[in-house]
């Protein structure tokens, strides 16, 4: 797994696409992206990560995720199994806000959808008795075309706005980041961040990416955020490290390679720093929780 970034492909004169996805597991890793994201899951068990939150995947789950709110989808040990006849499928789709009007929120109608847009910053799990007219709405839409797929979405997120209860995934205390668009640099600097923290990063690869000079970047960084550029990433690849943690079925020199680290005791050592555990230690004695 060597992407961080869920990009959907848009065909030819569309301007978001809806995929029914099906796999043994759900394999993307932790992750973020600008698009807004419903995901319906279909069949599969496990545990969803929503910002600061964790809870069991239940099969019905129909999610609203916001614009760079980093989640991710963790299949039980059993779906990773070589031999597994599991399967994990869903249906999503990715997309940009700028697909409504540009002042959608000073227009009556499209009020109850700028509403819930808003509320998806912390994520929303969507409830109440009539949810599954909705879920076979959702389904639709992956064989609709052109004007009318587009109709229906906006008359699908209108009616999980106005017709149902939702709540939401995170803790009352989570703040999104919001420096991913207050300020452009800084979200250039996450976003290639995000894109490659499971791959061997240095600085000047960031600051051609942004297009400043290397030490000129790590000052403006630090004025800007208080933390150092690579502090930021270390806390991502720990993050995905507990939560691949969870699944006993990958042992810790795996867990690290696939959150970046070609050391070992590079890994253990900064696991703990941020943590306050060693990983074993972190099995041992926070695994039993979940």
């Amino acid at each position: 797994m060597k992407t961080t970034i869920e990009k959907v492909e848009r065909k030819h004169g569309s301007s978001f696409s809806v995929i029914a996805y099906t796999n043994p597991y759900f394999a993307a890793p932790l992750h973020i992206h600008p698009e807004y994201e419903l995901i319906l899951i279909e069949e599969g068990g496990g545990l969803n990560f929503v910002g600061d939150s964790i809870r069991k995947m239940q099969v019905g789950d129909f999610m609203f995720i916001g614009s760079n709110l980093p989640h991710l989808w963790l299949s039980s040990d059993e779906y990773y199994e070589a031999d597994t006849t599991l399967k994990s499928r869903s249906i999503y789709t990715q997309f940009n806000v700028d697909i409504f009007p540009e002042n959608m929120f000073n227009i009556p109608e499209l009020a109850p959808i700028d509403t819930l847009i808003k509320a998806s910053e912390k994520g929303v799990l969507f409830l109440g008795d009539n949810i599954d007219h909705f879920k076979k709405e959702f389904r639709e839409l992956v064989d609709r075309q052109g004007f009318d797929k587009w109709y229906r979405l906006c008359k699908l997120l209108h009616g999980l706005s106005t017709q149902c209860r939702y709540e939401l995934l995170t803790s009352e205390t989570f703040t999104p980041d919001n420096s991913y668009t207050d300020n452009s640099t800084i979200a250039k600097v996450h976003l290639y961040i995000n894109r490659h923290y499971q791959e061997e990063l240095n600085l000047e690869d960031i600051a051609n990416f942004v297009g400043m000079n290397p030490s000129a970047l790590c000052r403006y960084y630090k004025r800007h955020t208080g933390k150092k550029m690579f502090e930021y990433l270390s806390g991502l690849r720990i993050s995905y490290a507990m939560k691949l943690l969870m699944n006993r079925n990958i042992n810790i020199s795996q867990v690290a390679y696939d959150c970046g680290y070609n050391s070992l005791s590079h890994f253990n050592r900064q696991f703990k720093e941020i943590t306050g555990y060693t990983p074993t230690e972190y099995i041992k004695h926070i695994l039993h929780l979940y």
